[in-house]
């Protein structure tokens, strides 16, 4: 083997080794900063729960802040959102993606959720009148370095419900008056707390009867609580025919609304 082929092998494998040093140091730097800016500097941060209602949808808008405080780019930056139940069962999903954040700069993106708030009450009747709780799952995947791949899951968050008829309950009923020889009226009161994001909006629908099932009467209330508010009133319910008031019995309680739909919240006993 002549002078020049050796210093050419040598030469190589000098290439190689510097190769091989350069590439190990590249992933050592590389996944030291991703460390250092995801974990350790927090890097993600999820931001306030925003939460809008409309034609029975309840959108829930999550922020979401990167700061890339690391020595190189973030690309294809995908956030995936899963709500669940608290069996676990998915109720809305959705997710956004953030194509590229430099070192040493801030992105912030914004995920929605979707819910149909008829088609979850229906199945979780318990929420109209009890605060609760969902599960989060955050799954995050993303390049750094335009090289090395990564996923993040952040599994089992808490979002809190609160009812928008917490302790729903009718307080009492008043004397009867304007009495007639075929009927008076009579007014039941009853109160809530909404503790829910969207304003609790619709009508409180009444229907009497005595202890022989037969009916008796009915009477609605228009009501308009903001969230956060407790209400406290009465319904003004027209009984038709005196002689079958026992002053005993049972009364249906319904409310429809523009948000929720038509709904049976049950029957409560008089008397």
């Amino acid at each position: 083997m002549n002078h020049e082929v050796k210093q050419s092998i040598r030469a190589l494998g000098w290439a190689i080794t510097l190769s091989m040093l350069l590439t190990f140091a590249f992933l050592v730097t590389s996944i030291y900063s991703m460390v250092q800016t995801i974990l350790e500097d927090q890097g993600i941060s999820i931001g306030e729960v925003r939460s809008d209602v409309s034609n029975g949808l309840l959108t829930l808008s999550i922020p979401l802040t990167v700061n890339n405080t690391g020595y190189y780019d973030i690309s294809n930056f995908n956030v995936t959102l899963v709500l669940k139940k608290p069996d676990g069962t998915v109720i809305s999903s959705g997710g956004t993606l953030l194509p590229v954040i430099r070192y040493g700069s801030t992105a912030v993106s914004w995920s929605n959720l979707t819910i149909d708030l008829r088609e979850l009450l229906s199945e979780m009747e318990y929420l109209l009148f009890n605060d609760s709780e969902f599960k989060l799952d955050m799954l995050f995947s993303f390049r750094y370095a335009y090289a090395l791949s990564f996923q993040v899951d952040a599994v089992n968050m808490t979002i809190p419900w609160g009812a928008p008829l917490y302790n729903f309950s009718l307080t009492g009923i008043g004397a009867p008056y304007n009495i007639t020889l075929t009927g008076f009226l009579i007014d039941v009161y009853f109160g809530f707390e909404n503790h829910s994001p969207f304003t609790v909006e619709g009508t409180l629908s009444l229907k009497f009867y005595n202890n022989a099932d037969e009916y008796l009467g009915s009477g609605t209330e228009a009501i308009n609580v903001p969230p956060g508010y407790r209400f406290t009133g009465s319904v003004t319910v027209e009984i038709e025919n005196l002689s079958k008031y026992t002053g005993s019995g049972y009364i249906e309680v319904s409310f429809e609304s523009p948000v929720l739909g038509f709904l049976e919240l049950g029957v409560v006993e008089y008397g």
